[in-house]
């Protein structure tokens, strides 16, 4: 056993990682999850009879494995930043990230662009790419000019070719080098875990103030999710190192759920895990409206004030803002009976129940009604709604929280 030289690769987005097994010219290598105590030995146990070797060393032998596994971990996991005083970081003058977008995105930031299938989203997308990249209005938003990055990761090149000189064409716009690239990925994406790395090695640091991401969909693993927030939280944490590493702001189109919308908060529209609608530092989700080609834009905005709802209309190729028109007026689907518009209520209720249980769960002592209402963006109507439920079904409790060294009645999760 003292020739065997073991190695072990990074884990990958599964949890696997490449175990090599080396007696001296020879080679027996697997992919397993080294934390499984059985995959382990199996591979070591196959790797010795390959050699013609004996297996009663096997357990001196896997813990050469497990101590490697554990040494590779350490060596990945990343630096985290210092914790410092609130009185010293409150005295640092801090620059506030720069506004891209006027009242919707810094640099920096996420945005998300939520619609129904082909509601034009890459489209709007592309337009925002052009418009930010010369420094031209979007939606009716001012923007400040910067390098932009578009990863087309669906459309055929001759396509998105003829688009952009569309949009172009459109906007009044004489292309210029420096302003736009446009990396064509299609029959190349693969996991987020796989080609973010490679993303931002391409991008640099500081090299582009704003990335957009078009289709998000095809940056999920082979057995990632969408309904999964563990999967969907794992895709926003690499948008977000993407963000963080290379300065930029990233923006990326997220798809509604099938059927009518009108019914539904914004916040509610997008497919898939709340993960979605909450990870985002910005939220513009497109509804159909009652006109035809027309649809409205409803902000959640982290970092800027509230923004009212306005109406876009569709005139090829691009949408413009039209102020003659009522946000409110969404297309409604015809003849719904009682008993379809109660289903779609309490469906609705049980979303924002296990939204409201999720926020609870991450404080375990409490929080106050106004807190948890913001953290799980419910009014106060749909708060006590969801709230009354939990209560009934013993899955929270009332408790006492103190807040600014005071006692105020509050929630906590039961523990159920």
């Amino acid at each position: 056993m003292s020739d065997l030289h073991l190695s072990i690769g990074q884990r990958n987005g599964n949890g696997r990682q490449q175990v090599v097994v080396r007696n001296g010219a020879e080679n027996y290598s697997g992919v397993i999850d080294v934390r499984n105590d059985y995959q382990r030995q199996e591979l070591l146990k196959h790797a010795l009879q390959s050699f013609a070797l004996g297996t009663e060393n096997i357990v001196a032998l896997d813990a050469q494995l497990w101590k490697l596994a554990q040494q590779k971990d350490q060596q990945a996991a990343p630096t985290l930043p210092a914790i410092q005083d609130a009185c010293e970081l409150c005295a640092t003058e801090l620059v506030l990230p720069q506004a891209l977008v006027q009242g919707v995105l810094h640099r920096g930031s996420k945005l998300s662009l939520g619609g129904a299938s082909k509601s034009y989203k890459t489209w709007t997308l592309l337009l925002l790419a052009l418009c930010v990249a010369y420094g031209l209005p979007w939606l009716g938003c001012e923007t400040i000019a910067v390098k932009v990055l578009f990863l087309n990761l669906e459309i055929q090149t001759a396509f998105i070719q003829r688009r952009l000189k569309a949009l172009a064409q459109s906007l009044g716009i004489t292309q210029e080098p420096g302003r736009l690239d446009v990396w064509n990925l299609r029959g190349h994406a693969t996991s987020h875990q796989e080609i973010f790395p490679k993303i931002a090695e391409r991008v640099g640091d500081g090299a582009y103030g704003l990335v957009v991401l078009d289709p998000i969909y095809k940056l999920y693993g082979s057995s990632d999710n969408e309904n999964a927030a563990g999967d969907v939280a794992g895709l926003m944490n690499s948008v977000e190192s993407l963000a963080v590493k290379t300065g930029a702001a990233v923006a990326f189109g997220a798809h509604d759920s099938k059927g009518n919308q009108s019914s539904k908060e914004a916040i509610d529209r997008v497919s898939g895990s709340g993960v979605f609608a909450r990870d985002p530092d910005s939220l513009l989700n497109f509804t159909t409206h009652q006109e035809a080609d027309c649809y409205t834009v409803e902000a959640t905005l982290r970092n800027f004030p509230p923004m009212d709802p306005f109406v876009v209309r569709w005139e090829y190729p691009l949408f413009a803002r039209d102020g003659t028109l009522d946000p409110a007026e969404l297309k409604k689907m015809p003849g719904r009976n009682k008993a379809d518009k109660a289903a779609d209520q309490e469906r609705l209720d049980g979303e924002r129940r296990e939204r409201l249980l999720t926020v609870l769960r991450t404080a375990p002592e409490g929080d106050t009604e106004r807190a948890l209402s913001r953290m799980s963006h419910l009014n106060q109507e749909q708060f006590g709604r969801a709230m009354v439920s939990l209560l009934q079904e013993g899955r929270a409790v009332r408790c006492q929280v103190i807040k600014n060294r005071r006692p105020e009645d509050g929630f906590r999760p039961s523990g159920k």
